[in-house]
């Protein structure tokens, strides 16, 4: 039975599922193309935050920590937002929420050249924690408005 399995998951890998499977966006993941760089996108976002008291704690580069294993990634970077206020209330709800936080957006680009910019849509995270305070619920509808506000100008618009 178990090569069996293998062999159809051997299958389905070669036919192109499995880079189908890969591509494919979780209703739970916020994602979209933007007409900037990864690096302009990284400064949009934290000057756009900034005047809302998030911060960027760090962010990581993807493409070049890839380089020092002599592997090859597109431009990708996570780049690490806090918000003390939200942060601390959202984790005295449900102490599980500090696996999200600092609250983390991707930005990375494709062979195609096209950048694209993702996160977690904040409202995953009442299912995720079972957070039913409404105090929390409001937060977490806050944060991904304040996500989706600074991230607008980025996006490309639709045709």
């Amino acid at each position: 039975m178990k090569f069996i399995y293998s062999l159809i998951v051997a299958l389905l890998f070669v036919s192109g599922c499995a880079e189908k499977t890969r591509n494919a966006k979780s209703k739970f993941i916020i994602d979209f193309e933007i007409t900037k760089s990864v690096d302009d996108a990284v400064k949009i976002i934290g000057s756009n935050l900034k005047g809302k008291n998030y911060i960027i704690t760090s962010t990581f580069d993807h493409e070049k920590e890839a380089k020092k294993l002599k592997e090859m990634l597109y431009p990708t970077k996570t780049i690490n937002l806090y918000n003390s206020k939200i942060s601390t209330k959202l984790i005295s709800c449900n102490p599980t929420m500090a696996l999200e936080i600092p609250f983390r957006v991707a930005i990375y680009s494709e062979l195609n050249g096209k950048t694209h910019l993702t996160y977690t849509d904040p409202e995953y995270w009442s299912l995720k924690h079972n957070i039913k305070d409404k105090e929390c619920l409001g937060l977490l509808i806050m944060l991904k408005s304040d996500l989706a506000e600074a991230t607008k100008e980025l996006q490309v618009k639709s045709k």
